[in-house]
């Protein structure tokens, strides 16, 4: 499965170089896992949410890129959550000031975001996903396939990276479980 990962990876920094649309995927969803602290919620797995669609975000509260996706973060938990989808925003930090639960919180709480957050201190889940890009929104269907990916910001200049997404949940909430 690393080999198809690392494959999905090389495509999405391909998507990165077009930045127009978003990355396409065909591979199994990496679990969640080494997570240090749950926000906004119990412990989750994302073998608890098949049957779900998913957006899977990693960030971390001191990168301004990140900051930038808030609002979509929070307008797809919104608009989505009671459609059946589940907005999870990893925190993975960067650096060693990022890692302080209590600042996450507080963090959270200042942006107004409610969507669970699994804190991602060790860097599990981002080893797991071979990530390396904050931001990161992956878009998991309902039978936990990773379909679509965006590494950046989501309206960066002229790309229209929310629009585009936001239009790929729509898609998948659309398919069978």
């Amino acid at each position: 499965m690393r080999h198809g990962l690392v494959l999905a990876m090389a495509i999405i920094w391909a998507a990165i170089a077009r930045a127009q649309e978003p990355a396409v995927f065909q591979v199994p969803a990496p679990e969640v896992t080494g997570i240090t602290a749950w926000l906004n919620t119990e412990p989750l797995t994302l073998a608890d949410l098949k049957g779900k669609v998913v957006v899977l975000h990693f960030w971390t509260h001191g990168c301004i890129n990140c900051i930038h996706n808030y609002p979509h973060m929070k307008a797809w938990h919104e608009r989505f959550s009671e459609k059946g989808v589940t907005v999870l925003g990893v925190h993975t930090p960067e650096f060693e000031t990022e890692k302080n639960v209590e600042r996450i919180k507080k963090k959270a709480k200042e942006y107004d975001l409610k969507f669970p957050i699994a804190v991602d201190n060790a860097a599990k889940t981002w080893k797991a996903w071979n990530n390396g890009w904050w931001p990161c929104v992956y878009l998991i269907d309902k039978k936990g396939i990773v379909r679509y990916g965006w590494a950046g910001e989501l309206n960066s200049k002229n790309v229209q990276g929310e629009r585009l997404m936001r239009a790929k949940i729509e898609e998948l909430l659309k398919e069978e479980k």
